[in-house]
């Protein structure tokens, strides 16, 4: 998805306040200069058990774009 500079800057324009707080943490998270890639072991477990159960059961898995429009929808 290629987001321009100026979408995003829409799109923060509505975000509530506290959101734009927890936007700006990611941001700086993502800008520190040394980052630590590695994945705890119990985390890849976690996605493991995750994908096991949805192999089992596929129609329990919700739909990405349903989910976002169910968030933007309390949103408003």
């Amino acid at each position: 998805m290629n987001v321009t500079v100026e979408q995003l800057t829409e799109k923060l324009r509505t975000l509530p306040e506290n959101f734009l707080e927890r936007v700006w943490g990611y941001i700086d998270g993502l800008s520190e200069e040394e980052i630590d890639f590695e994945i705890p072991e119990w985390q890849k477990n976690e996605v493991r058990e995750r994908i096991e159960e949805y192999k089992k059961n596929p129609s329990s898995a919700h739909d990405l774009e349903d989910v976002m429009r169910e968030i933007e929808e309390e949103l408003k």
